[in-house]
């Protein structure tokens, strides 16, 4: 009689796991684009087309109530000919989110005016297509480049704000030569360079040794 109880007892709370899982927000976030920035080498602005969206990713997923595609998957999925490689509209950002299996699809740009930069990000509801929010950096004290993760992390506060999802748990800000070499790793890594994409990563974790991501990512290409 014990092991019946204890029995259906893990039953219930497996079912109320997998429950918990299913009615998280889902979110693919797409690599961001960049609209005519200077300041930097063209490389930078590269590289961070694809630092930013992880970052954004990272912060949605530590939301207990949000949940991210892999990396790899929306990269696919991006890359697949069904999908306008260049400029993602709504319709683009719809056939992807159906590929992934997200709920949400997250667009974004941003702008780089000699260290004022500008974030921005859309909303896409997945399943029909349709624009629900589109969300920046608006406070001026987050739009200056020594503030970038600040302003991806307002950013992603307000996206889950807007869903009613809860507010991620506290990470650390991280300094813009992390982001920066954290995001050269990524465009390293997509290129298929390895050893770079390495040194770019342990560049990042000199810069921020607490970079969890760059952590991961190093690991990763090793």
């Amino acid at each position: 009689m014990r092991s019946l109880a204890l029995a259906l007892v893990a039953a219930w709370v497996a079912s109320s796991s997998l429950a918990a899982q299913q009615d998280r927000a889902t979110f693919a976030v797409l690599p961001f684009q960049n609209e005519q920035s200077f300041g930097l080498e063209p490389e930078a602005y590269a590289a961070l087309e694809l630092g930013l969206a992880q970052l954004l990713a990272s912060e949605l997923a530590r939301s207990p109530g949000g949940a991210v595609v892999d990396r790899g998957r929306t990269e696919e999925a991006v890359g697949k000919r069904t999908v306008p490689p260049v400029r993602l509209d709504a319709a683009a950002a719809q056939r992807i989110g159906g590929l992934v299996g997200a709920r949400y699809v997250v667009l974004g740009n941003f702008v780089d005016a000699y260290g004022r930069i500008r974030v921005n990000a859309r909303l896409v509801d997945a399943s029909s297509g349709q624009f629900l929010k589109s969300v920046s950096n608006d406070d001026p004290k987050l739009q200056t480049r020594d503030q970038l993760h600040r302003a991806v992390q307002a950013v992603a506060q307000k996206i889950l704000a807007e869903l009613g999802l809860p507010a991620p748990a506290a990470s650390p800000v991280l300094p813009t030569p992390a982001v920066l070499a954290f995001s050269r790793g990524l465009a390293a890594e997509e290129a298929g360079d390895k050893a770079a994409a390495a040194k770019h990563f342990q560049a990042a974790l000199d810069a921020a040794p607490g970079f969890g991501e760059a952590r991961e990512a190093a690991a990763r290409v090793r």
